[in-house]
Parts: structure tokens; sequence; C-alpha cells
């Protein structure tokens, strides 16, 4: 629920043009904006407050009504703890619309059709692992992902519908009335939310939930460089709107997976390949790793120790779809456990280059 003046949400005075109004909700809507402040409660509240307050703000019939109702919320004045007459905008709210709807409050101060205003579904974020090698596959990648979607038995309410009666507290109109002094209020019934009706029993079926579970495969080709926190948006796959309200959004966050053969260096691959004594000495062609198969690595004679080769093109994608390389650096192996003949052959070696 709203618990501050409009004007004060907004940070305009009472007596602001429409011109005014728009340019502040518009610096506000941009600070607060939910892309900017992913997975941030507060500065998603905040926006619905701002785009609550400019929507009742910018349309000059809602406008004067809500003038009305704010001069009367001045009238209705509290007693602090010290005794003092004071104005608190929020307290006179929760007394009058508990359930923080504005349009509910219009709606029974000044004679509108109730209206029941669709909402979308909120976006839904979800975690996907994935090996290195994904990455540079170009094959779409296929995720069994939970979704939510309005319980077909209940249509999204929670409710038996079979179980609606008339609300005993307000005998079936949705409000209650009341004066103090010249002033008229009409305050939403607690016990129905303004509806005139209410339900005796939960749905069977969703527990109440509104929404049942289902499992869903999502396909997605990853975009040239993808990388861990990579998120890929799916429209529509959040949960689902109310009152016919659009759903949300699914983003899918990548995660990848380690790989314990290469060392990553921004989109470059680095591997370290064994290679035995006689092919570094004379020279040949070893078989080598990349994250797209085998590739044969020629090795030039009298090769050391730690030298690298690059194998251009065999890295990761960068932004725009070019790839990285993978370096290669030889690690010579020597034989072990040598019989006294092959140590004889290698003593007669030594001694020819010494």
């Amino acid at each position: 629920m709203v618990k501050k003046d409009l004007y004060e949400i907004l940070g305009v005075s009472p007596d602001a043009s429409e011109e005014e109004i728009k340019r502040a909700y518009r610096r506000l809507a941009r600070k607060y904006h939910p892309d900017l402040h992913p997975g941030d409660k507060e500065a998603e509240e905040r926006f619905k407050e701002i785009n609550e307050a400019y929507e009742i703000l910018s349309d000059p019939k809602k406008r004067a009504e809500y003038d009305r109702l704010r001069e009367a919320a001045r009238a209705y004045r509290f007693t602090t703890p010290g005794g003092e007459s004071a104005y608190d905008f929020g307290l006179f709210m929760e007394r009058f619309d508990p359930f923080g709807s504005f349009a509910d409050l219009f709606a029974d101060l000044f004679g509108y059709e109730r209206e029941e205003r669709p909402e979308p579904g909120a976006d839904v974020l979800y975690r996907v692992e994935i090996d290195l090698a994904d990455l540079v596959s170009g094959k779409p990648l296929s995720f069994e992902i939970p979704f939510e979607e309005p319980c077909p038995a209940c249509h999204g309410q929670g409710y038996d519908l079979s179980s609606a009666e008339e609300c005993p507290v307000c005998q079936g109109r949705g409000r209650k009335e009341m004066r103090r002094g010249p002033v008229r209020f009409i305050e939403v019934c607690s016990a129905c939310g303004g509806f005139g009706r209410r339900y005796t029993r939960s749905c069977r079926t969703c527990g109440g939930r509104g929404t049942v579970v289902r499992k869903e495969t999502v396909s997605v080709t990853l975009p040239p460089g993808a990388d861990d926190g990579t998120r890929i948006r799916i429209p529509g796959k959040g949960r689902p709107g109310k009152r016919g309200g659009p759903p949300g959004d699914l983003y899918l966050e990548i995660r990848v997976r380690p790989d314990r053969r290469f060392e990553r260096r921004g989109y470059d691959l680095y591997l370290k390949q064994p290679v035995d004594l006689f092919t570094a000495v004379l020279g040949g062609e070893v078989i080598v790793p990349t994250l797209t198969g085998k590739v044969k690595l020629k090795i030039p004679p009298g090769t050391q120790s730690g030298q690298k080769f690059r194998l251009r093109g065999q890295g990761l994608y960068r932004p725009d779809g070019s790839r990285g390389d993978l370096y290669v650096e030889v690690q010579i192996t020597v034989p072990t456990n040598l019989s006294s003949e092959a140590r004889r052959k290698f003593e007669e070696l030594r001694s020819m280059l010494s």
C-alpha cells in the first residue's frame, strides 16, 4: 500500500504542472527501473509506487478526485502519543484503504464501477549449468525447466469456486459506510476484500496457491561471447499474470562448469601437453584435445620443455563472433624404469653428444 502522499512520492508540489509531473516521473522511473536493480525488491516496490502515483496524477480526472481525497485526509486528524493533533496520510490510508488499492477507494468514494485490472506476471530467473565446450558448439542447448501456470481447476484464484458465498459482514456490498462530521467515508470490507463474496474452501488441486508446476523443455542457442553469468531472455515463460494479465519472462543464467584440461585467460585457452622425449628431440606429431575435438600438432625437432605452440581460432567466442586461440605448452616426459640395455644405450648417446 502507498503510505505517502502521491505528490511526495514524485517529489513535486500539489500545484505542479502536468509537464513537471511528467519530468519527475521519467527521472524517477529511470532511476528505479527493475532492469537496473535486478533482484532488488526495495527498488521494485519503489518503481511500482512511482508508477501508481503517476497513473493517478497524470490523469486530470483522477488527479482531481485524488485531490479531494487528499483534502479529506488532511481534514482527518490523528492524536499523537503526546496528545497533539496531526495529519498523517499513511495512517489515513491504512484506516480507509486497508488493501492498498487506490482504484478501489476511488470507486467507493465517487461511484465508479469496480474494476479488476489485469496484473502482469513476475519474471523468473533460473540457473542452468553447461560445459565449457557448449560455449563453442553452436548447437541448441535443451533444459528441462519447471514452470508455474494458472491452476486449471480454480483458474488461478486459489479457491474452490463452488464454495463461494455472500460475505456476511457487508451482505454482498463489498464496502461499509461511515461518517465523521460532514465527511462521508466508504471503507472497503476487510472480510471479503471489497468483492462482496468470499470462499470457504481452498482449491484442492493447487492447495490454495493458484498455480501448478509443470516441467517443459526449452531450447536456446548461446549468442557469441556468452560466458559464465550470461542471461538469456525467453519471453512469456515467467510467472503467469493475474486477472488476464500477461505472463512475465524467463531468464536463463548460464553457469559454466570448469574443464580440468584447459586454463582460461580471457577468450584464450591454455593446455599442458605431454610430449615424449624422442618426439621432442626428433620431431613428429602429437594429438591435442580442443573444445571441438582432437587435432594433430606438429612438433619440430629440438622442441624444449615449456615451449608454447598456438592453435589459432581454437579458443572461446568473442562477442563479435571471432574466436580466441589455444596455446599448447609442451611438457617433455622422460622414460622411467629403464632396462640395463636401455640405460647403456642412453649412456652411449650421452657420450656421443658430450
